[in-house]
């Protein structure tokens, strides 16, 4: 129940508060899966456009993940301070500001001329994010109650279902049809839309009271643009050891661990300073008893896994379909669509499902599900994608996806007084987007390694290549591209056509293990939080 006193001349709160005939908006709900809608639509719909983005901007692949990323990221570095500025505008501010610099950000995306302006465009999205997210579960907190917030909070989960299988496949088709802007229009036409329903809702005004501290703004996005920066160079600067095309090196040491531990000190400098002020009656950004659950940490910890394996799947996927099975866009999605569609439906039962099991045995199924689905699929995986195992894997990765995102959040919001539900909605956001960003960075940086690794490895166990000395495989050289393309790459280097179908072949067995590697990685990372799903409700009433 809530512990806020309600006001009585609010018809939200009439509602909520008639237990004979309780009569709810469904508009404030409307709102925030809309708003989700669109995130999820720019980040599912931008892998399905790696192609024609690549070839219409003159860049590369790892340039296209950038852009990918950048979204994520800076989601992830704002999305706590985007909660405490909600609490200072009101949610219904809030949400009209951050939709006009979403929209401004798909402008910018629409009209890119240059990557740099692509990755700028996806940046200034991320900002508007920052504001939505943390704002969605605010606003459900102050429109719905009890089973009815259970259900809301359920329903945007799946919203993630939704706004994955629509990209899918609106998305594919818009690309093969009018090229790698047209998702963009599209985002843009649907967040005018979005813009109308905001301003039609009507919410309760808090009065926000205190200040905004500028150090934990910046010790928050410092601290998270540090750990992403540094796991997002993984691949190119190597994790431990230095790689050639790394900066700087101490030691023959990677830059990599130098900015995780200096990420993970700025935040750990973060969390100290909001107990500090807390202490000196000053207002912390975030409250700190968000991460002092123990419940609320293995929610949280579970939403970055599980996050982390969706934004890796959807980025290695597209990309493998499309460019090493030649598939295009509308192709790829429909190769694609059973793990979406799966994670809307699981989503959608999601409820029941917490109705019937405890919340940690659901919850560890559903991981335990995603990421033995993820290997399956790494293991049954082919260059001709076909087989029922393959099909069937792709189906049980979306359940668990849909149960691991739906579960979660309602866990979180259930659990927590609605007094800290914008806390709440900050904690979740940054769960989600550094999943999403990290996934991305984890996948792409495993794929280019292992790609690296296994072709010099061929390679140096080919006599005839070897002996040529024109081919030379390294870490910052290797790329991640169609046969085709290889081979006028390499018609420059004298090789004879014998020398060129080995090369293509390598390239072909290579593509597949760092493929199959990643999956793995992916799979395996889906795992750990199960560690912290003790302190999960062991019995459903637990959790009422």
């Amino acid at each position: 129940m809530d512990t806020a006193d309600p006001l009585p001349s609010s018809p939200v709160t009439k509602a909520l508060t008639s237990d004979a005939h309780p009569r709810v908006s469904w508009l404030p709900l409307v709102l925030v899966c809309f708003t989700g809608l669109v995130s999820v639509f720019n980040v599912t719909a931008l892998p399905m456009a790696i192609s024609g983005i690549v070839d219409g901007l003159d860049t590369t692949i790892s340039n296209v993940q950038l852009a990918i990323v950048a979204y994520g990221v800076f989601v992830a570095a704002f999305t706590i301070t985007g909660g405490k500025i909600s609490g200072v505008l009101g949610a219904k501010n809030a949400q009209l500001l951050g939709l006009g610099i979403y929209a401004f950000g798909m402008l910018c995306c629409f009209l890119a001329q240059n990557i740099s302006m692509l990755i700028a465009g996806e940046a200034i999205a991320g900002l508007g994010g920052a504001l939505l997210v943390p704002n969605a579960l605010a606003i459900l907190g102050q429109a719905y109650s009890g089973p009815q917030r259970t259900v809301a909070v359920s329903v945007l989960a799946g919203t993630t279902g939704i706004g994955a299988a629509f990209a899918l496949l609106v998305g594919g088709l818009l690309v093969q049809a009018w090229g790698w802007r047209a998702p963009f229009a599209l985002l843009l036409a649907i967040t005018a839309g979005t813009i109308v329903i905001a301003s039609r809702v009507a919410l309760i005004r808090i009065p926000f009271r205190g200040s905004v501290d500028k150090t934990s703004i910046a010790l928050s996005a410092v601290g998270v643009l540090l750990l992403v920066a540094a796991i997002n160079q993984i691949g190119s600067w190597g994790l431990v050891l230095a790689a050639e095309s790394a900066p700087v090196s101490v030691l023959g040491l990677s830059p990599v661990l130098a900015l995780l531990v200096i990420g993970g000190l700025v935040l750990h400098t973060f969390a100290a300073r909001q107990h500090l002020l807390l202490r000196g009656e000053r207002t912390p950004l975030l409250e700190p008893s968000v991460f002092e659950s123990g419940l609320n940490r293995a929610c949280l910890s579970g939403l970055v896994a599980i996050n982390l394996l969706m934004a890796g799947v959807s980025y290695l996927l597209p990309l493998y379909t499309q460019m090493v099975l030649g598939k295009s866009p509308l192709g790829t999605a429909m190769i694609l669509i059973p793990i979406s569609l799966a994670a809307l439906v699981s989503a959608a039962a999601t409820p029941a499902l917490m109705r019937l099991l405890a919340c940690r045995w659901l919850l560890t199924g559903a991981h335990v599900l995603a990421a033995a689905s993820a290997i399956l699929l790494a293991l049954t995986i082919s260059n001709q994608w076909s087989g029922a195992w393959t099909l069937i894997s792709e189906v049980c990765l979306g359940l668990g996806i849909g149960v691991g995102l739906s579960a979660g959040s309602a866990l979180l919001m259930e659990t927590n007084p609605p007094a800290i539900a914008g806390e709440i909605g900050s904690a979740r956001g940054m769960a989600n987007f550094l999943g999403l960003c990290t996934g991305t960075a984890v996948a792409g940086a495993v794929l280019m390694s292992v790609l690296a690794q296994s072709a010099s490895v061929r390679i140096t166990n080919s006599p005839d290549l070897l002996s040529s000395g024109s081919i030379e495989v390294t870490a910052s050289s290797v790329s991640f591209v169609a046969n085709d393309d290889l081979r006028a790459s390499l018609t420059g280097l004298e090789l004879t056509s014998a020398q060129l179908d080995q090369a293509v072949e390598i390239n072909v067995e290579s593509r597949l293990i760092a493929l199959r590697a990643s999956l793995s990685v992916l799979g395996l990372a889906a795992l750990l939080p199960i560690v912290t799903f003790r302190h999960l409700p062991t019995r459903r009433q637990e959790a009422d």
